[in-house]
């Protein structure tokens, strides 16, 4: 069973406002817009079939302010950009991505995180064809019990944790350049204790991949980290992070920090800075 934590994750939504590129109006004119909200667990290419349908033409692509919207979590998306709400999108039929490949970059991303933590990818390779389509269908359907059912053995075997993928997310990197689409991603593998056996912290983990950004490993002097939307303290161990707050990917979700202008976001638990 989920905690309540994990719950209220995955019931949080982004606002969505979507309309049709100019280039593809009818000469009717441009049709009205597709608002709904969507879950930020999910990703935007699994609205493709039911937006191609209102409007009538094949989409395949999503841009914001004429940026192209990679395939990451519609709420990870939405902490990289901080647009007014709701999020004004446009859809396109330029390149872009299935379901089916939005399926496999999603078990590319468990397998990647399962490898990381445990030195090994066995557990989820180990899943059967039957639980693994569960596994993705959970993702489709935002069914968190189910999620959280088939994910269990993933994120408790028998198997020491090595380490806390942390994936970090730097939006607008290039200050002189008009790029604001642009964003630099940190990666590093991170022990779940320190030294003297102590939890890993955040703020422990930041301060040793970022000092620069993060001088303090207990306050959050230049930024604050930002998971799922919401401000996470400094003080909060990673492996509590990594079992109640990670993305569907099993990373710790897409972390992100406030402050001025940089934001941080943490996967497999994921990071998010912004500034």
């Amino acid at each position: 069973m989920a905690s309540p934590l994990t719950t209220q994750i995955w019931s949080s939504t982004v606002p969505l406002h979507i309309t049709l590129a100019p280039s593809l109006h009818p000469s009717s004119g441009p049709p009205p817009p597709y608002l709904l909200n969507i879950p930020r667990l999910s990703y935007l290419p699994l609205l493709l079939p039911r937006l191609s349908v209102f409007f009538q033409v094949p989409l395949s692509s999503f841009t914001h302010e004429g940026i192209e919207l990679r395939l990451l979590p519609a709420g990870l998306l939405a902490d990289l950009y901080a647009p007014q709400l709701p999020w004004r999108i446009e859809v396109s039929d330029g390149w872009g991505v299935g379901e089916r490949g939005v399926a496999d970059g999603f078990m590319n991303s468990v397998k990647e995180a399962d490898f990381l933590r445990y030195g090994s990818a066995k557990g989820i390779m180990s899943m059967s064809a039957e639980n693994s389509t569960a596994l993705w269908d959970a993702v489709k359907d935002n069914n968190c019990p189910a999620f959280a059912a088939l994910t269990r053995p993933l994120l408790n075997p028998a198997t020491t944790l090595r380490h806390i993928p942390l994936r970090i997310y730097i939006p607008h990197p290039d200050s002189d350049t008009n790029n604001t689409g642009s964003f630099r991603v940190i990666q590093g593998l991170v022990p779940p204790r320190l030294p003297n056996n102590d939890p890993q912290t955040l703020g422990h983990a930041l301060h040793t991949l970022i000092p620069s950004l993060f001088p303090s490993r207990r306050d959050p002097i230049l930024a604050a980290a930002i998971l799922h939307g919401a401000r996470v303290p400094l003080h909060a161990t990673l492996e509590d992070l990594m079992r109640e707050c990670a993305c569907v990917d099993l990373g710790m979700e897409r972390l992100g920090w406030r402050a001025k202008q940089v934001i941080l976001v943490y996967e497999v638990t994921t990071l998010t800075l912004i500034s």
